[in-house]
């Protein structure tokens, strides 16, 4: 990957750059906490936020969108016209997260990585442009509900971006990830960098790893205890008995994947289908057609999600576990049960279950 400088002041030339091929996507600042991804204009074009905390309702929405028509069914007469709706607009998400492009990577092999692929997705995803910003503001960048260094996604995202932008101070570090990055750097607004910024920008990096709070997680002990069918049902009651059922945790996931499809009419002879984001920790995630629901115990749903995105199988099917350590989940849930939470509960009572005591010979 090549790597290049622009001068801090003309950072956000980038964004008029893109703008001339793509409808550009950024981060900016609402009241408080508040953050979120719009549209630039050229009325809030001065707005967009370099470093800002990291927007609750994740950026995938850009190719996953929470509601999005599949197709259109019109009747005429005795006939029906079905037409496909694709949304094929360029785009492109100037500022996204390393933890977000994780988890549109983890969407790709879902989604295009198998035997069937979703036309819909593909249409979206050949067209987003992704400009990675690399988190190194204590005070912005870093909640502390992260533990990207945990999921290893960031700081710094290392690959699936088209760029990738590092704060060095006077200066930002560009770095090229695709052949549509690479092509961008060749514009005359970026220099050549040194050895010296290759320097300054480890530094910071080793630094920035510095100010995650919960680095310290457990997942290589819980994904060999979920691959092995080795956590205590007790445990899995516990996390149920916590959770509300709200759906908060997996709506806001970068990397979660499911979803229903439904048919609406929405006028005279016309209907049309939709898919739209579905959470297993709603009770009609598993509900049968018959009005049956085999995992109607919120404890057995929980376990589902978890074992979902940590047992190994799934890993080696899709190349990447399916938390990227956004820390989302960890902020919205109000029963405590985050990724680094059930994590940890799972990896001290199996633990506590299996120990060993020493003997001695009598």
């Amino acid at each position: 990957m090549r790597a290049k400088v622009i001068d801090r002041a003309e950072v956000l030339k980038i964004v008029d750059l893109l703008r001339k091929d793509y409808e550009v996507l950024a981060p900016f600042c609402g009241r408080g906490r508040d953050t979120f991804f719009d549209i630039v204009t050229d009325e809030n074009r001065d707005q967009i936020q370099i470093h800002v905390p990291n927007p609750y309702y994740p950026p995938k929405r850009f190719v996953l969108p929470h509601i999005e028509r599949l197709l259109k069914i019109e009747q005429h007469d005795h006939t029906l016209r079905v037409e496909p709706t694709y949304d094929e607009e360029p785009r492109a998400i100037f500022g996204i997260r390393s933890c977000d492009v994780a988890g549109i990577y983890h969407l790709d092999r879902f989604y295009l990585g198998g035997k069937f692929r979703d036309i819909y997705y593909e249409k979206r995803r050949k067209n987003l442009f992704l400009v990675n910003m690399v988190c190194t503001d204590p005070e912005l960048d870093i909640d502390e509900e992260c533990f990207c260094v945990c999921a290893d996604t960031g700081p710094a995202a290392r690959d699936h971006f088209d760029l990738q932008l590092m704060d060095l101070g006077a200066e930002f570090m560009v770095v090229a990830g695709s052949a549509r990055g690479e092509a961008l750097l060749a514009h005359p607004l970026f220099k050549n960098g040194t050895a010296e910024h290759l320097e300054k920008r480890r530094r910071i990096l080793e630094e920035a790893r510095g100010h995650f709070k919960k680095a310290n997680s457990w997942f290589a002990a819980t994904i060999r205890y979920m691959t092995q069918d080795r956590i205590l049902e007790k445990t899995w009651e516990e996390v149920g008995h916590r959770c509300l059922e709200c759906g908060g945790c997996t709506y806001v996931c970068p990397a979660c994947t499911c979803f229903s499809v439904t048919d609406r009419q929405v006028g005279p002879g016309e209907i049309e289908r939709i898919r739209l984001w579905d959470s297993c920790a709603l009770g009609g995630f598993t509900r049968m057609a018959g009005g049956f629901n085999p995992r109607r115990a919120v404890h057995d749903r929980r376990n589902r999600r978890f074992f979902r995105k940590l047992a190994h199988y799934f890993i080696q099917r899709e190349l990447s576990m399916a938390c990227v350590g956004c820390g989302r989940c960890v902020a919205v849930c109000h029963g405590d049960v985050g990724m680094p939470s059930v994590v940890e509960m799972i990896r001290r009572a199996t633990a506590a279950n299996e120990k060993h005591e020493p003997v001695t010979n009598a």
